[in-house]
């Protein structure tokens, strides 16, 4: 499927371009209203949580076969339409990126376009903005290791 972008942003007054641009567009339904546990946060079926995450990983082989390095993801399954555990989608999306050996490096850019509507998810008490805000930080993604006295600074200090 391929949308055609024929207008610039708000800030360029969504101004006609002069020649269009195509848009690749992969979709994949996520599952729609998983049962979860009684906190609201997590699947209760593992079954239910592999086959999103089986989901995630068609999305990601489409766009690898399909030699697209620059990704736009949507939030694929969480708010109130299908209800999936924020959290955990966020967490399964940077398990797959960055720990499963078949995606690591395929892909330059990935961004992830989540709403961050006023109101805050009375399960989580953040936004799913937030949420994937946290999962994303750099702190979570590079590993790091601290410098103990065991581990001296290679200048001795």
């Amino acid at each position: 499927m391929i949308a055609v972008i024929f207008r610039g942003s708000a800030e360029k007054e969504y101004k006609i371009w002069k020649d269009f641009q195509s848009l690749p567009i992969i979709s994949v339904a996520p599952i729609r209203r998983p049962k979860l546990d009684e906190s609201g946060k997590d699947y209760s079926f593992a079954q239910e949580r592999e086959l999103m995450m089986e989901k995630m990983r068609t999305v990601l082989r489409i766009a690898a076969t399909s030699q697209h390095s620059d990704l736009c993801m949507g939030a694929f399954g969480v708010g109130p339409g299908f209800r999936n555990p924020v959290g955990q989608v966020a967490s399964m999306w940077r398990h797959i990126l960055f720990s499963e050996a078949e995606f690591q490096g395929v892909f330059s850019n990935i961004v992830f376009a989540i709403e961050s509507p006023g109101g805050v998810s009375p399960k989580s008490g953040s936004t799913d903005f937030e949420v994937f805000s946290r999962e994303f930080s750099p702190a979570n993604i590079v590993k790091t290791s601290w410098r103990t006295s065991s581990n001296p600074s290679p200048s001795g200090g």
